[in-house]
């Protein structure tokens, strides 16, 4: 699980701004929504909510977390020389342009599959530009004082970085580029120690959806486990689905792939979508008639590829991110996907579910706690975080009106639009024809 994130110096994010998941003062309000990866010494929200008007940031912060992403799975591949492709800076001060960006993260991985209470906590930072990794560092609390697995400064190398006394088990010297970060040279090394292939294999798990993109689980038609409680789900939430089938086509000729596409990549992709769902309605009469995809409606079928992914996310334990989640969807679907994560009856693995969304519905005191709601906003052109749980508890309590007070603009977030100025803008050319 995540317990927060601290993001400086990437896309509108300028200064150090941290998403917090860390439910410090439990009480007693959704305590269901609360999981302890670690028994109960640290406490972390399963879901988190970001509001906020467009433009103000949201996206990018969601973005800072796929950038984690890319620097822990996918740079340790970079050659000598190539350019860290998620390297950008906020751009509206000439002191940050050329500067680092920096991330830190605290998370949970389990120990032992995804068993609830089985989990070590770790510290990630990491600073980079264009074209180098400045600083990075992994810790772990093996007790309540922290250990070093490794440190490396703004001039090591693979041969001068500093690993920690408690970094055992395994070849932990690995050669890197000052373009590679070295959890990713190692995590992605099968001689490397098993704690370092631990938390590389945790981000992998960390999936993300952005704006209009469509989450694909490849040839997940091949579990038939996963293909039931899909179909049994559709079932459940009144899409008129009573069934989900797979047919392959035999016309290969019907398929076309882009030359450009690796072959591996062209190999699984052409695998998926030979395999075609069709989807089972029952007529009036009680027979069956099958339906191609496109005949279902995009709310449907969004949520039939979200579907395993929601499935696996929440039994492997695993983070989910998606940008404005209610898109394309009823707003009850929404909710319904906001209640699987905090559910401790379906969420028995603490996965984590953040989102944005400008659906004012689901900031309820029914479905999130103050410290899972936050907002994001432009302030001198820079976007800063912060959270309900930072307002007066004694004004905003557990069952205050949030989506009421959030649209009165008690909390700010939302845009700040002048209509006054709108309607001059439109006489304008009224005004000019007279004078003509």
């Amino acid at each position: 699980m995540i317990v927060d994130f601290t993001v400086s110096n990437f896309r509108s994010i300028k200064d150090e701004q941290t998403l917090s998941l860390h439910a410090e003062t439990p009480g007693s309000h959704l305590l269901d929504n609360i999981g302890y990866p670690a028994k109960d010494k640290i406490s972390a929200l399963k879901s988190a909510g970001i509001y906020g008007a467009n433009a103000s940031g949201k996206s990018n912060l969601l973005l800072a977390f796929h950038a984690l992403q890319y620097i822990i799975i996918g740079s340790g591949d970079l050659k000598e020389g190539e350019t860290i492709p998620c390297y950008d800076p906020y751009l509206l001060s000439e002191e940050t342009k050329s500067s680092p960006t920096r991330f830190e993260i605290e998370f949970f991985v389990p120990e032992s599959g995804a068993i609830p209470g089985k989990a070590l906590r770790y510290r990630y930072c990491v600073a980079f530009s264009a074209d180098r990794i400045f600083e990075e560092s992994l810790v772990f609390y093996p007790s309540a004082q922290q250990a070093s697995v490794f440190d490396r400064g703004s001039e090591d190398t693979w041969q001068t970085i500093i690993f920690g006394s408690l970094y055992k088990g395994g070849k932990k010297r690995l050669p890197f580029f000052a373009n590679n970060a070295y959890l990713s040279k190692a995590g992605d090394s099968a001689d490397a120690p098993k704690m370092i292939r631990n938390v590389y294999n945790y981000f992998r798990n960390l999936l993300h959806q952005g704006v209009n993109e469509r989450m694909v689980k490849l040839n997940w038609f091949e579990q038939t486990e996963l293909v039931g409680k899909v179909s049994a789900l559709l079932s459940l939430v009144d899409t008129g689905i009573s069934n989900v089938r797979f047919q392959e086509i035999t016309d290969k000729d019907e398929i076309k792939l882009p030359e450009s596409i690796p072959e591996n990549i062209k190999t699984r992709l052409f695998k998926d979508i030979k395999n075609k769902p069709f989807f089972t309605h029952l007529s009036d009469a009680g027979s069956s008639e099958l339906f191609d995809e496109e005949r279902e409606s995009s709310g449907t079928q969004k949520f039939f590829h979200l579907a395993p992914i929601i499935i696996e996310t929440l039994c492997g334990g695993g983070v989910l991110i998606m940008d404005e989640l209610d898109n394309s969807m009823h707003p009850f679907m929404a909710e319904l996907i906001i209640k699987l994560f905090n559910e401790p009856r379906i969420n028995k693995a603490n996965a984590q579910l953040i989102f944005s969304t400008h659906n004012i519905n689901l900031m309820s005191p029914d479905l999130l706690r103050r410290d899972q709601i936050w907002f994001t906003e432009k302030r001198q052109g820079a976007t800063v975080f912060y959270s309900l749980d930072d307002f007066d508890k004694k004004k905003v309590k557990p069952q205050s009106p949030f989506y009421q007070w959030y649209a009165e603009g008690r909390f700010g977030g939302i845009p700040a639009i002048n209509y006054q100025g709108i309607i001059a803008l439109f006489n304008s050319g009224d005004a000019n024809a007279e004078k003509e």
